[in-house]
């Protein structure tokens, strides 16, 4: 199954914060920290939304 953007995004973000968790210097835990942002903010943005209908 083709995973949606928010699944996508949000898995990066899962798989960038265990790398942060487990890395050894710090200068690279600071980059997978920000991608973790990084990926959220674009999770968020590809959320599912509740769709409104109006019928007539």
């Amino acid at each position: 199954m083709i995973p949606t953007h928010f699944e996508y995004y949000n898995r990066r973000a899962r798989e960038h914060q265990t790398l942060a968790d487990h890395a050894a210097d710090a200068e690279q835990r600071t980059m997978h920290e920000r991608l973790v942002g990084a990926y959220q903010e674009l999770a968020h943005r590809y959320r599912a939304r509740p769709k409104l209908t109006i019928k007539v």
